[in-house]
């Protein structure tokens, strides 16, 4: 009896076996294509640039590589890079789309790098990449050799008006006139600069700056910029900037209400304060004018100040309050700045310092007894 069940047992393990091993064979033969691990991931083809007319704004496009035509049970995917020269860094996106929009500066290489991401059931969920593929286009710049300007600078004063002004070119042809033209997500068409800043004699006034009144700008989009303009010798060579103008706020002058002298508070242990033994001085001032929101200002506090030996020194103090207690000296100043708190923006520019505000100390009264 024992050996009939060791027989019945090892010839249905070898029948086990063999019915495996066909079920093998058969998922070896009838495996579809797309779990192949021969799955060849190429870069993308056919990469091109097109030029939107937006001051810099262009559309980069591509298509499948070939080899992924009839690939299944995956998702293509791919990588983008591309050198932003405003940043002089390269930022990445990733995308299943074939086309992207990005900012350029058109006196500048534009530069991009493309890889195909492949990844699913043909891949076994593994991401797969292709090799980089890496495309520079030259810019294609006209105009008269030496003639671009330099150092276009843009400050939205109180953020209620934009200012931007340019030096020279380096090879200022004679007769030049300078044209700005600008554009942001929301303008239907590039326009041109509403007010000119000029200067010269009348007759022969050349364009050095452009102003924009608050409803002519738009924060928290790229602002593009582009500077023009013809001469006795012909076109001049154009220079663009592109920039985010909540970044370049300047806000206006801080006005110092007071100096004033007052008894020093003493902190108690119960968390009151007390009037304590000695004077110290508040300092208290107004936030400047404009549409600059309250709680995005930080303020810088410079005290000069002579001690009671005759010897002068200077503190700097960082602040978010409209006031601040300093200590009492024989003579005390004080001035004040602000721009706009890296909360509220990545970048600022500081306003022009208040005037210095004094506060001269009495001299003490002797009292004979």
């Amino acid at each position: 009896m024992q050996k009939y069940y060791t027989l019945y047992f090892a010839e249905n393990m070898h029948r086990t076996m063999e019915m495996f091993s066909v079920i093998l064979a058969v998922i070896t033969v009838f495996s579809p294509s797309c779990f192949s691990e021969d799955i060849s991931v190429e870069p993308p083809v056919r990469v091109s640039v097109k030029d939107l007319g937006l001051l810099g704004q262009l559309s980069i496009h591509w298509s499948p590589p070939p080899s992924l035509q009839n690939v299944t049970g995956c998702s293509i995917r791919y990588q983008l890079e591309y050198f932003n020269t405003y940043k002089n860094e390269w930022r990445a996106y990733r995308t299943p789309r074939t086309s992207f929009i990005a900012q350029f500066d058109l006196g500048q290489d534009v530069r991009v790098k493309l890889r195909t991401m492949l990844r699913g059931k043909c891949t076994k969920g593994v991401e797969r990449s292709s090799e980089t593929l890496e495309r520079t286009w030259p810019p294609h710049l006209t105009g008269v050799a030496g003639s671009k300007v330099r150092n276009i600078r843009c400050v939205f004063h109180r953020k209620e008006d934009l200012e931007c002004t340019w030096g020279k070119a380096a090879e200022e042809p004679h007769q030049a006139q300078r044209h700005l033209y600008y554009w942001y997500n929301g303008l239907e068409a590039v326009a041109e600069c509403p007010e000119y800043i000029s200067s010269g004699s009348q007759g022969g006034q050349n364009h050095t700056g452009c102003r924009f009144p608050r409803d002519k700008v738009k924060e928290f989009t790229d602002f593009n910029v582009c500077v023009n303009g013809t001469s006795a010798q012909g076109p001049l060579t154009p220079a663009y900037v592109s920039l985010q103008l909540q970044n370049h706020v300047k806000p206006g002058p801080v006005k110092v209400e007071a100096m004033s002298l007052q008894l020093k508070r003493v902190p108690e242990v119960g968390g009151e304060e007390l009037e304590g033994v000695g004077e110290e001085l508040e300092l208290t001032w107004l936030p400047p004018a404009g549409r600059i929101p309250p709680h995005c200002l930080e303020y810088e506090v410079t005290t000069r100040h002579t001690d009671h030996n005759g010897k002068e020194s200077k503190t700097v103090t960082k602040t978010e309050e409209t006031s601040l207690v300093i200590p009492a000296n024989k003579k005390k100043c004080a001035r004040v700045r602000s721009h706009v708190h890296e909360y509220c923006s990545d970048s600022s520019i500081w306003s022009e310092w208040s005037q210095w505000t004094c506060y001269k100390m009495p001299p003490a009264t002797v009292v004979t007894l």
